[in-house]
């Protein structure tokens, strides 16, 4: 029997609009028996209603008619999803962050913008706009079943994670009170309706991960906790997020990327099945009751786990959450002769029929090429073990190679000093490096693993299984050189020496044809633009003219 007595799917980005992909959503959930439905929309309510008890009616109408009108139009449309999900057993949630109001209440209620633009957190206003704000999306949207929340990330338009204001009170506030008094307004409102409260624990550090445990804990012990598998975000690579089973006897719930915002973006295939499974039996153990799934990103349009091989990592979720014993094998052959392949290089808005290879060995070929290429990204975007990307995607800038490593992404707060290892010192260099040969060898073993000619599949699919092969070889080769550049780069401004410059010049020398290449083979091709997304020729541009200028100034030249 699971432990798992919480079972959602969640859909982050534009598809959630679209009643086809909802419908999509519904059918998978029910045909892999998951119970809940979640619309992560970093300010989805604010898209329902104003609220309107802050904005007089006179003036509502005379300022904003059309917001109006669109607001109105959402709320029939979310009202649609919610009905829908009560009619076939499911929860519906909404994923939100807060502090979000809509800009228009600024007008109304000017005293919240300070002398310096930044908008005061700490003013009481807040918490009587949450109540209200709550109250009316309970009022209007009856039938939802509760709300996740983050309180702790940057992401939203007024925190104190990321506060500007210099007002006294903003000086002295407590990080722990503002904690409590959102998540008291919030669970005051929502409580009176019986609807569930779920708190992220979505921060990015340590200290403001326990400071959300222990807010909700003061709140209420009704209230869920919800955490990533890994601290602060998606990342395979990571260590177990530590909070889970220290959550002082609140129910927690576990939150998986399925798609791969840190893994791919679904263009490139990556099996997280191990990880999966390993994770979910040891959250089971320290008292997970839930988890749930993620399948697109706000941020990139189009990008689904549905049509695309990741589908894999949804469905191992599914399984695993409903039967821990099943089989990894079991897994697989689900993913491949029950769902289907999808091309991940067409739109997921254009309806694909699934290609079901007739190989007799497809299954083991394919669950081969999804593990061997999940270690191909570890190697490539990643640098032992820290995040070496931007969403995937490649640097325009040699800092944020490192402010990715060791800054944005950081993994000292989970792993103290782990910044060490990629510090831009000579062993480091040399072992990064070879992480980089190593991809470039594994990716090289992927068409003799999967061969297309013969797995089985059309001759379309066939043809999009070698571009994509084409294609990751060139990632992984164009990495490789990024890695030696902006590691040379760092160099030379560490020691101003002509014999380091000269190594930045030669692996500029290198990338360009790389540059050539990308564009070539990428731009205005007729592929879904995740492709581009990953492969952009300009930002290595913008890469190779940066690493210029910082080394000619580290010489003197």
């Amino acid at each position: 029997m699971s432990e798992y007595k919480f079972r959602g799917l969640e859909m982050h980005g534009t598809n959630m609009w679209h009643m086809a992909a909802v419908n999509r959503s519904i059918e998978f959930i029910k045909e892999y028996h998951l119970n809940a439905l979640i619309f992560h929309d970093i300010d989805i309510v604010d898209k329902l209603i104003p609220p309107f008890s802050m904005f007089p009616k006179n003036v509502w109408l005379d300022r904003w008619p059309l917001r109006d009108i669109t607001l109105l139009n959402n709320r029939y449309y979310i009202n649609q999803v919610a009905h829908k999900c009560v009619e076939n057993g499911i929860d519906f949630y909404f994923n939100v962050k807060e502090l979000f109001f809509p800009v228009d209440l600024l007008e109304i209620y000017p005293h919240l913008r300070k002398e310096n633009g930044a908008i005061c957190p700490t003013d009481p206003f807040w918490w009587d706009f949450l109540d209200k704000k709550y109250t009316e999306l309970c009022e209007l949207v009856p039938e939802f079943t509760g709300v996740i929340v983050s309180p702790g990330t940057r992401e939203s338009m007024v925190s104190m994670a990321a506060n500007a204001c210099t007002c006294e009170r903003c000086r002295s506030y407590n990080m722990d009170t503002w904690y409590r008094e959102l998540l008291t307004a919030m669970y005051k409102s929502l409580k009176k309706f019986g609807k569930k409260l779920v708190v992220r624990d979505f921060a990015y550090t340590s200290d403001h991960q326990y400071a959300m445990v222990e807010a909700a804990q003061s709140v209420s012990k009704d209230i869920v906790m919800a955490l990533k598998k890994t601290p602060h975000d998606y990342y395979p690579t990571f260590p177990d997020n530590p909070a889970i089973g220290n959550c002082g006897g609140l129910d927690e719930w576990i939150e998986f990327d399925t798609w791969g915002q840190y893994f791919g973006v679904g263009v490139f295939p990556c099996s997280l099945v191990e990880d999966t499974k390993r994770r979910l039996k040891l959250y089971a153990e320290k008292g997970a009751t839930g988890a749930w799934f993620r399948t697109d990103w706000e941020l990139l349009s189009e990008g689904s786990t549905f049509n695309s091989f990741n589908m894999l990592n949804l469905i191992a979720g599914a399984m695993i959450t409903e039967n821990p014993d099943v089989s990894e094998d079991e897994i697989y052959s689900t993913w491949v002769n029950k769902c289907g392949l999808y091309n991940s290089f067409i739109q997921d808005c254009i309806v694909q029929l699934p290609e079901y290879p007739t190989a007799p060995d497809a299954v083991e070929r394919l669950k081969l090429f999804t593990q061997t290429s999940w270690k191909v990204l570890e190697k490539t975007i990643y640098a032992r073990g820290h995040v070496f990307q931007e969403n995937c995607q490649f640097f325009d800038e040699v800092d944020l190679a490192f402010n990715m490593m060791q800054r944005f992404h950081s993994r000292d707060y989970w792993d103290p000093d782990a910044h060490l290892l990629v510090d831009p010192t000579e062993e480091n260099m040399i072992e990064i490096f070879r992480e980089k040969d190593e991809a470039l060898e594994l990716v090289r073993q992927l068409p003799d693993i999967l061969k297309p000619e013969t797995l089985g599949v059309s001759k379309e699919f066939e043809e999009y299984l070698k571009t994509l092969l084409d294609l990751y070889d060139l990632y992984v080769r164009t990495f490789r050189e990024i890695a030696h550049l902006v590691y040379y780069t760092r160099r030379a401004e560490i020691t101003g020496s002509e014999a380091d410059a000269k190594r930045v010049r030669d692996s500029i020398k290198m990338l360009e044809p790389l540059r050539d290449e990308v564009k070539a083979k990428v731009w205005h091709k007729p592929y879904a633009h995740e492709v581009v997304w990953c492969l952009d020729y300009t930002k290595l541009d913008a890469l190779m003219a940066d690493a210029s200028s910082l080394t000619e100034k580290a010489v003197g030249v």
